[in-house]
């Protein structure tokens, strides 16, 4: 599978609640980078309050087999979260993605 830029696809990651009744607490971790920050519900594919889901991601960039997302949210840390190119087949694509 090929990773273009604007590309969107969908993360694991973990879910806790948020501080407002809209927003989860989600961590991401993949290949030894993280990113947490705090997320609309609508950008999950379940939205479960607390446990395992899935975050629609934006591709950004791509260098070799390395690719930058960016999560609509509010990041603790990085605006960015890096990936393995590898890894897009298991998180899967989503269609267009109206941030």
């Amino acid at each position: 599978m090929t990773l273009n830029k604007g590309a969107k696809m969908w993360i694991p990651c973990e879910v806790a609640q948020g501080p407002f009744s809209d927003e989860r607490a989600v961590h991401v971790q993949a290949d030894g980078k993280e990113w947490s920050g705090f997320v609309n519900v609508k950008w999950l594919k379940s939205g479960v309050k607390r446990g395992s889901d899935e975050v629609l991601a934006k591709v950004v960039d791509v260098e070799g087999q390395t690719f930058h997302a960016r999560i609509p949210g509010h990041a603790l840390q990085s605006e960015l979260f890096e990936g393995h190119v590898g890894r897009v087949a298991r998180a899967g694509t989503h269609g267009p993605l109206e941030a």
